[in-house]
């Protein structure tokens, strides 16, 4: 955002609190209304999208000063973006750039970002993952049997989370790759961070490093179509790079990749896998994941916080995230039956661990999960499935801390599920690194 858009828009919102709620068409029961996981655990206006955009505004007049505490209210927000969807539907504001474009002042005034950030920031400087594992171990999860073609056009890029944390997504996705013959290179040594945990604590200088080194690395490996299993590296690549970057590489995510080669019948999912499903949106790859239409107008003030854009600007409400794609492959699985939570598609409930949270305050982290946890329990699912590896690290925080029966798997694990023996599939999934 830039700053002349920044400081119109704090001025402009009305104090209705509808950033609170998912729009009240969607709302299927009191119980799942709410659409911010900070205002539903502290509980104080401020905590809101509409709260911080006044406490910007209050910076900005001179009627408070940066603090500690001011520092804490701002990043205690795990940035879903749910505010911005619900504002669409009264205003035309953007809450979630307001609150990244805050923290950017934060950072830049020395007063951002939290210190738990601030170490995994220096973790992506020095070993290009936040981390802090070395580099020199990125493809330590690489099973032998998996065969790469060096001189493939497509790469598969395994992300941080995947490579260190999340290990099972990544063999997962690169067996199914190898079940449909599709030819895929894998960086060694050259991939590096995508950049979103940096972009995401306000530190804008260093997310374009990560930017650069990225683009210029894939450019020169003459590389055409670019696949991500993490939600956070696919929204990065797709929404922000470009923002700041231009690229004709393609970016697809590996639930748009597997849904494609399953209706093209070079996966084969033979197995059933007998269990009740409910999919989880990564607000990443759902609401957040929607690109911004370019827009060159200006602001028509009216009257004191009623004003028009001249001319119209498209609005970014969430509705073309990646929705249909993870549940169509979710169908396709014979055996499976998918239901559906309350809050759904882009008016999802967010898992609590973007925006720097798992980090910085991990306990409120843990409790959103707690929360879609109960949400997923309540539809009598076996099983809650996502397309994330931090929602996959978050959810399962969370399924422990509740102690749920539920159990969780990526996308990707349930239709390798399909093409194994479900029995084997699952033994293998419950071996994976925490």
């Amino acid at each position: 955002m830039k700053e002349q858009e920044y400081q119109q828009m704090i001025k402009r919102c009305l104090r209705c609190s509808i950033c609170k709620w998912i729009p009240q068409l969607q709302i299927k029961s009191q119980k799942y209304a709410t659409i911010c996981p900070s205002i539903d655990l502290f509980n104080y206006h401020v905590y809101s999208g509409g709260g911080r955009i006044i406490l910007a505004l209050a910076l900005e007049m001179g009627r408070i000063k940066p603090s500690e505490e001011i520092r804490d209210i701002i990043y205690k927000c795990t940035e879903c973006g749910g505010c911005a969807v619900s504002c669409k539907f009264l205003n035309t504001l953007e809450p979630l750039e307001i609150i990244i474009k805050l923290r950017e002042k934060l950072v830049s005034s020395g007063f951002g970002p939290m210190p738990k950030q601030q170490q995994y920031i220096e973790a992506v400087k020095n070993e290009h993952n936040p981390y802090n594992e070395p580099h020199g171990k990125r493809l330590d999860w690489l099973p032998k049997d998996i065969k790469l073609d060096p001189s493939a056009k497509t790469l598969y890029f395994v992300g941080c989370t995947s490579s260190y944390r999340r290990k099972e997504i990544a063999i997962a996705t690169t067996r199914l790759l190898n079940a449909a013959n599709y030819p895929f290179r894998i960086f060694d040594g050259k991939e590096f961070c995508c950049g979103s945990p940096v972009l995401r604590t306000g530190d804008k200088e260093s997310f374009l490093t990560q930017l650069n080194k990225n683009i210029d690395i894939i450019e020169q490996e003459g590389i055409e179509t670019v696949v991500f299993s993490c939600a956070g590296c696919y929204n990065t690549f797709k929404v922000e790079y470009p923002l700041e970057r231009d690229f004709k590489f393609k970016i697809l995510h590996t639930t748009e990749l597997f849904n494609e080669l399953i209706e093209n019948s070079r996966l084969q999912l033979n197995n059933q896998v007998p269990y009740t499903v409910t999919y989880h949106d990564p607000c990443h790859l759902g609401r957040n994941s929607e690109q911004y239409d370019e827009w060159d107008g200006d602001v028509l003030d009216l009257m004191p916080l009623i004003s028009i854009n001249m001319p119209e600007k498209p609005k970014r409400n969430g509705s073309n995230g990646i929705y249909e794609a993870p549940r169509e492959a979710l169908k396709k699985i014979p055996g499976l039956k998918l239901v559906e939570m309350e809050r759904i598609k882009e008016f999802s409930y967010c898992c609590g661990a973007g925006g720097g949270v798992k980090s910085a305050f991990p306990e409120f982290a843990t409790k959103t999960a707690k929360i879609r946890i109960e949400e997923a329990e309540d539809t009598g699912s076996d099983i809650i499935s996502s397309a994330c590896p931090f929602c996959s690290t978050n959810l399962k925080d969370g399924i422990n801390e509740k102690g749920s029966s539920l159990r969780f798997y990526d996308i990707s694990e349930l239709l390798l599920m399909a093409l194994d023996s479900p029995q084997k599939s699952v033994k293998k999934s419950s071996t994976e690194v925490t």
